[in-house]
Formats: C-alpha cells, sequence, structure tokens
C-alpha cells in the first residue's frame, strides 16, 4: 500500500514537476495534487461500492431504547439495509418508513424485527424489550488524505487508475491537455467496476422491504 507522499510524487512525476520531500506546507502544483488525488479518491469510493470498501459492525441494544448510532467509519448513506441480522434468531431485519411506529403502535415492544434510519441513526422497531446484538455492514466513509504516510482504504493493484485520475486534474491545472489520460482513468474505473466483487447477495426486496403488519 502506498503512501500519500509516494502517490503525489508520482503525479508529480508524470506530470514534470519537481517531486517532494515532505507534504508537510506544500506550495504550487503539489497542494492542488493532494486536491485533486482526495477528490479522485472520493469519486472512487463513491462508485466503486464493492465488497472490499465494506466493514462489519454490531449494535447492541439496552431495554426500552430505540436509536443507536452506527460505527464511527461508517458514510451516513453507505449502511447496506438488507445486512441488518439478529445474532440469536438469525432473523433478518426489514428497513421501514419512519412512519411504521406511528401505523402499527408506537409502544409496542420485543425483539426488533424492522429499522429505518433517521439522523445518522438506526431505530428499531418494535422497541427493544431487553439486550439483543445486531450486526450489519456498512460502507467506510472517506476520510481526507493530507499526511505523508497516509494511506487510501482502496486496495493497493487499483492505485494506478486512482494516479490516472490525479494525473489528469493536475495537467488540466497546469493548462495541459488531460482529456487522454481522463478517458484511461474512466476506462480504469469501469474495468474495475466489472471485475470486483459486488456487495454480498443480500436477499432482494422491494420498496420498504415489504414489511409486514405485526
Amino acid at each position: 500500500m502506498s503512501a500519500l507522499l509516494q502517490l503525489i510524487n508520482e503525479v508529480l512525476r508524470r506530470t514534470g514537476q519537481q517531486e517532494v520531500t515532505t507534504l508537510s506546507n506544500a506550495t504550487t502544483p503539489t497542494v492542488q495534487a493532494i486536491d485533486f488525488l482526495n477528490e479522485t479518491y472520493f469519486e472512487m469510493l463513491q462508485r466503486l461500492k464493492v465488497q472490499a470498501l465494506t466493514k462489519a459492525g454490531s449494535i447492541t441494544t439496552s431495554a426500552g431504547v430505540v436509536a443507536y448510532t452506527p460505527a464511527a467509519d461508517h458514510d451516513p448513506d453507505g449502511l447496506l439495509p438488507d445486512s441488518l441480522q439478529a445474532e440469536n434468531s438469525q432473523q433478518r431485519l426489514r428497513e421501514v418508513a419512519y412512519t411504521y411506529p406511528l401505523e402499527h403502535g408506537e409502544n409496542v415492544s420485543g425483539p426488533p424485527a424492522y429499522f429505518y434510519r433517521s439522523s445518522g441513526q438506526i431505530h428499531l422497531y418494535p422497541i427493544p424489550d431487553g439486550v439483543y446484538t445486531i450486526r450489519y455492514q456498512y460502507r467506510i466513509k472517506p476520510q481526507i488524505l493530507s499526511g505523508d504516510s497516509d494511506v487510501t482504504a482502496l486496495p493497493e493493484s487499483w492505485e494506478k487508475v486512482l494516479v490516472l485520475g490525479t494525473q489528469a486534474r493536475l495537467e488540466k491545472f497546469l493548462g495541459e491537455d488531460g482529456n487522454d489520460n481522463y478517458l484511461l482513468y474512466r476506462d480504469g474505473l469501469l474495468q474495475l467496476k466489472s471485475m470486483a466483487p459486488l456487495k454480498p447477495a443480500y436477499r432482494m426486496k422491494g420498496f420498504y422491504r415489504g414489511a409486514r403488519s405485526i
């Protein structure tokens, strides 16, 4: 896995710029290269929603508590809804609308069988009547790379695509024609997306997972 300093120096080499020994107090064009690499990195994370970029998490319920906060590094939009599962019963929780408790009884308690998302939290229904472990999977929340030794969450084999995208953006900033490299970058994205395994094949359902009455 290459450190950020290595990746930036590769981009600088490819664009005919002078390499640097550190990213601290970076100046033009190094500071722009850092920005463009982060822009490309975030785009790759967004477009390549694959299993390699997911992690597992869990929440432990308390009686009477409805809302729970997922892992700190989870992407707010990255919860894999079909992955929520009660550890003891192996039952998968169905995603429902936030109005579901209003329609089926706000004070119903029991083992959680449904959930909805609100304000970055997971809300369970029925209201947990005891301690349950709910396991789930999620996509990580990207962190801005800035330090010399920072590394991406991408597999090492994907770094050449990251460098291509950064190079194309820096070439455009420098007034050069970066279209060829940008097209190579886009082709690289398509290839990675076609080769990489998608998220695990969770049960397919319709809108709001076809929630039934309880």
